[in-house]
């Protein structure tokens, strides 16, 4: 089982299960998120504002060219606020015209799980691995995590003794 996908498919279905409802629970910054924008970044950002808005993302504006977050919806972690709201106004500002808010939704769906997950090579406990498990054990598709990737690969008996070069003859019980 590769952790991470597996925590990015158990984060992404919780993330589409919230997104699912009409209302998002949000959460009011204590110190809102301040962001610059150049000129052209800020028009792009203001003629798609409608994006931040069906998000749950409260967006005020704060002096020439510059925004403040004030508010978020709950579905995304503490401590990965900021990262996950410029990636998605980072978004907004790179697809410009071209803006599709089902594929929108969908990619940043697909990061805010990735960013949530446990990052590879990362050292858990056994009590966090089994947690991982039982939680992907719920998931309506466990098999892949938000990218297409797979969460576990399957080697018969048969097929790892292969690969040490046994028969499965050869070993005695």
């Amino acid at each position: 089982i590769d952790e991470h996908a597996a925590m990015e498919r158990v984060n992404l279905e919780k993330i589409e299960k919230q997104m699912k409802q009409k209302k998002h629970d949000t959460i009011a910054l204590l110190v809102p998120i301040t962001m610059e924008l150049t000129n052209a970044e800020y028009i792009i950002l203001k003629q798609n504002m409608k994006a931040l808005e069906e998000l749950d993302i409260e967006v005020e504006e704060f002096g020439v060219n510059s925004i403040i977050i004030k508010s978020h919806p709950t579905w995304i972690k503490k401590d990965y606020e900021e990262v996950i709201i410029r990636r998605i106004i980072e978004t907004i500002i790179k697809e410009e015209s071209n803006f599709d808010i089902d594929k929108f939704l969908r990619s940043i769906m697909a990061m805010a799980a990735c960013k949530m997950s446990v990052r590879a090579n990362t050292n858990i406990s056994l009590l966090e691995m089994q947690q991982i498990i039982d939680e992907l054990a719920k998931c309506n598709n466990p098999f892949n995590c938000a990218h297409g990737r797979p969460t576990m690969i399957f080697y018969p008996n048969y097929e790892l003794l292969k690969l040490f070069k046994r028969t499965g003859f050869d070993i005695k019980n």
